[in-house]
């Protein structure tokens, strides 16, 4: 229809970039706006279908409400000269149908996973607001290099709704994930596009649907009459439970199906997981693209892959306010909102009977964390000044972002707009990502270590506690839900926790989630892998601050278990938590080295003073660092476990470092102002 260079409308067309049954898409430039856009012109044939038009432009105009990081944008939407089009938001890649046919056998699990997950969350949102898909397929799927899925074409596939399912099937171009009550012209639902999911995840699973014939309607009979072949049949490699998973979501009866989207991608992720250990991606000896592909997740567009690979674990919200209770009397339990009172003296030796050594990890058996070298052909030197401290101060009267070298030199403001808090790091030190009110409402952003290049990464609306995985293969957050606070996990309902409070942190090796529920009554483990909360703690005491070893296997806690709070250590598999510091002083606020050799604290020291320790992870060899400091921050560790970044208790608080031992104490910050949220540069 058009020619590079024609104009159309506001539009200039720069090339055809696919075509369909319905439309031809063209990339076009807004002559306005100077942005590029997928400009979706219906073929002359169309044109003057009144009834598929208008049908077309009303469910172009509910499409264009939607918002969300996996649906393509629609823009704009009318006519021109007679000829109707959709102008949507262009998106670098390809569709997963090009992906299909190019590999032409399964797909990667990590890959089926992360692209329903994030096909489902689109589903969810759309469900949620009255609109249905009605032609979830894979060429209506699309994966950026990133891995970023985005879902389109939510207008044309209602558009011609009133036809039949042979026409509808001929217009759209194929019946092969039509669901059974579409083929049959009834009425659809949600549950419509979960059946249509199911049939492409089977696809990507097996490397072909499930149902083919030589005519739509050979088709069209198998999706309403023939039961499922088993998937397994195509791909030995599934669990067995991918056949049940995928047989309830594809069940004809569309009351037996997973009642939303996002219920069968929970479901599938639960039972592919296990299989995440084998060597997939190897034996398949699949093209070099796939491994990009199978890091993604949801909403991160804006990031290159060595940004947010292997990010370092943040649970990236404020310590509650209600932490701590001042140290009472060793058999008085705390109360909320107790002040610091007298206490007896810290004694710097192990509690009287110290913990088997059986019972927790020793410096021995845990692995260094220290970043290893990036797998380039020539090695990065190091940098000729010391690691450098992102940081949080409200000295401009609005939390801002800081950097200031660790030797106290370079202080330098990096955000100036809105709101900005919780920063940390990539782990190779380019970006730093952080919290930002700047928009409308708490979002995810990203940074270049200098302050440049500063972009909202991830956006939900209502949702706060945003953190990545250490892998960067889930992103999580929270949302208050109707029985208490919702833990997202890639988009979809992860958990549900009691209360109205909610602190999480990952574990190193991004298989569990510490949970801290309401308030510091109890703590859990979270299971990325089974979706299973394992309470770590009674409800009967009060539990707080937890942290993770560095091989994730044992979470360290401050609770009053034994009437005087203390720090606390207990394995991921549920058993009676060790205490690690005397029974005689208050101490709270843990945080493990990345060596495993240390745990620092903050113990109570009397006359409303807390000071800041260390001792081994049995509790032995308890060394005081520097009093007074600020009680309810951990104190944060560098990467290379010699050094800590803590918050000095005095009029305004400010960032302070000291070394392991106790020497080479530096005062950062000097200012009348409260600063906060140390990070340190992973060097």
């Amino acid at each position: 229809m058009f020619s590079p260079g024609d104009a159309f409308g506001l539009y200039r067309i720069e090339r055809e970039i696919g075509r369909g049954g319905m439309a031809i898409v063209y990339l076009a430039y807004h002559q306005w706006l100077d942005r590029p856009v997928a400009l979706k012109i219906l073929r002359p044939e169309f044109q003057q279908d009144h009834e598929l038009v208008e049908r077309f432009l009303v469910e172009a105009r509910a499409a264009a409400r939607l918002e969300h990081p996996n649906i393509v944008a629609v823009y704009d939407a009318g006519v021109v000269d007679g000829v109707h089009y959709l102008a949507m938001e262009y998106v670098e890649g390809e569709t997963l149908a090009d992906v299909l046919a190019r590999v032409n056998g399964p797909l990667p699990v990590d890959f089926v996973v992360s692209v329903t997950n994030q096909v489902a969350s689109a589903l969810d949102y759309a469900h949620r607001r009255g609109v249905v898909h009605r032609d979830v397929k894979p060429s209506n799927i699309l994966v950026e290099p990133n891995g970023k899925v985005r879902l389109t074409d939510f207008g044309i596939a209602h558009a011609v709704g009133l036809r039949t399912p042979e026409q509808k099937a001929a217009v759209l171009g194929t019946p092969e994930y039509m669901s059974p009550e579409q083929a049959m012209g009834r009425p659809v639902d949600n549950r419509s596009d979960v059946y249509s999911l199911g049939i492409v995840v089977y696809h990507m699973l097996t490397g072909q649907p499930p149902f083919q014939g030589e005519t739509h309607r050979e088709i069209l009979y198998a999706h309403v009459h023939k039961p499922l072949p088993d998937p397994r049949a195509l791909n030995p490699d599934l669990p067995p439970d991918v056949t049940r998973v995928l047989n309830r979501a594809t069940a004809k009866n569309p009351d037996e199906r997973y009642p939303t989207a996002g219920a069968f991608a929970q479901a599938l992720r639960r039972v592919l997981r296990p299989a995440r250990a084998e060597p997939v991606v190897e034996k398949k000896k699949s093209p070099i693209w796939l491994y990009v592909l199978i890091g993604a997740l949801l909403g991160l567009a804006a990031l290159s892959l060595t940004g947010w690979l292997l990010l370092r674990s943040n649970a990236l919200g404020p310590p509650p306010a209600t932490h701590p209770p001042a140290p009472p009397s060793v058999t008085q339990p705390p109360t909320a909102g107790q002040t610091p009172t007298a206490a007896q003296p810290p004694v710097a030796v192990a509690p009287t009977e110290t913990p088997s050594p059986t019972a927790s990890p020793t410096a021995t058996d845990t692995p260094t964390l220290t970043p290893t070298a990036s797998p380039t052909p020539t090695l990065t030197p190091t940098p000729n000044y010391p690691p450098r401290i992102a940081y949080v101060s409200d000295r401009t009267g609005v939390p801002q972002i800081y950097l200031i070298h660790s030797d106290g030199t370079n202080d330098v403001q990096l955000t100036f707009e809105g709101r900005n808090e919780h920063p940390f790091w990539s782990a190779d030190g380019a970006f730093i990502y952080f919290i930002s009110d700047r928009g409308q409402g708490p979002a995810l952003w990203s940074m270049r270590a200098d302050g440049s290049d500063q972009q909202e990464v991830l956006r939900v609306p209502g949702s706060t506690g945003y953190a990545l995985s250490p892998n960067g293969e889930h992103v999580t957050f929270l949302q208050p839900g109707p029985d208490g606070v919702q833990l997202f996990l890639d988009g979809l309902l992860w958990a549900t926790f009691p209360g109205q409070h909610l602190a999480y942190q990952w574990s190193p090796d991004s298989q569990h989630v510490a949970v801290e529920i309401d308030y510091s009554k109890t703590i859990g483990v979270l299971s990325v892998a089974s979706a299973d909360v394992s309470l770590i703690t009674d409800s009967s005491y009060a539990s707080w601050n937890p942290g993770w070893s560095p091989d994730s296997q044992f979470v360290v806690f401050a609770s009053t278990k034994d009437g005087n709070a203390g720090i606390y250590t207990t394995s991921i598999i549920p058993g009676e938590p060790i205490r690690l510091t005397p029974l005689d002083v208050w101490s709270q606020a843990p945080s493990w080295s990345p060596d495993g050799s240390l745990i620092a604290h903050i113990t109570g020291e009397g006359d409303g003073q807390w000071g800041l320790y260390v001792a081994d992870p049995a509790g032995a060899n308890r060394v005081r660092l520097f009093s007074p400091v600020f009680p309810e921050a951990p104190a944060a560790w560098s990467t290379n476990s010699q050094q800590l970044a803590f918050i000095i208790q005095d009029d305004d608080d400010e960032i302070a470092v000291i070394r392991r031992d106790g020497t080479g104490f530096l005062r950062l910050t000097d200012n009348n102002a409260r600063d906060w949220d140390p990070a340190w540069e992973p060097r």
